[in-house]
């Protein structure tokens, strides 16, 4: 099986603890906001890089980060 980040989910995330900044959201990420706005809106560009951002930050926060994951 092969995972990947649910979107919507992350999205959600970033609006709770960002206001919806993907600046800010970007930042606390270590990604480009280009990047994450190009995933967050449209899915594409969600590879290596932005799982272990998510993991990272969801490990920082006291969050699970596999509830931002589904399955293949």
């Amino acid at each position: 099986m092969k995972r990947r980040i649910n979107n919507k989910k992350m999205l959600e995330l970033m609006k709770k603890n960002c206001h919806g900044n993907y600046n800010l959201f970007g930042r606390e990420l270590g990604v480009d906001p280009a990047h994450l706005y190009r995933f967050l809106n449209t899915g594409v560009g969600g590879g290596k890089k932005m799982i272990f951002a998510l993991i990272k930050y969801c490990e920082s926060h006291n969050l699970n980060f596999t509830h931002y994951l589904e399955l293949d």
